[in-house]
C-alpha cells in the first residue's frame, strides 16, 4: 500500500526511495531518518518504519524492480 500511495512503483520514485536510503538525513521527496535501531522512509504522502535491518533490505529488494527492472542492482 505504502508504495501506491507514494508513487514508488514508478522507476523514477523508485530510485530516489533507494536513493534515501543509501543515504539517510538528506531531504528531498523521499527521506529517510535513523529511529530506535530502524529506519523511517518518508514519502510525499505517508511514512513508512522499517523496524530493523532485515526490514529494510526486504524492502530493497521489493523496490528495485520498479527503478532498475532487470538491470542489476
Amino acid at each position: 500500500m505504502w508504495l501506491a500511495e507514494n508513487g514508488v512503483r514508478r522507476p523514477r520514485a523508485a530510485r530516489h526511495a533507494l536513493a534515501a536510503l543509501a543515504r539517510p538525513g538528506t531531504r528531498g521527496r523521499y527521506a529517510a531518518r535513523a529511529v530506535s535501531g530502524g529506519t523511517v522512509l518518508i514519502g510525499p504522502v505517508s511514512a513508512l518504519a522499517l523496524r530493523n535491518a532485515e526490514a529494510e533490505v526486504q524492502f530493497v529488494f521489493q523496490v528495485t524492480p520498479y527503478g532498475y527492472g532487470e538491470e542489476a542492482f
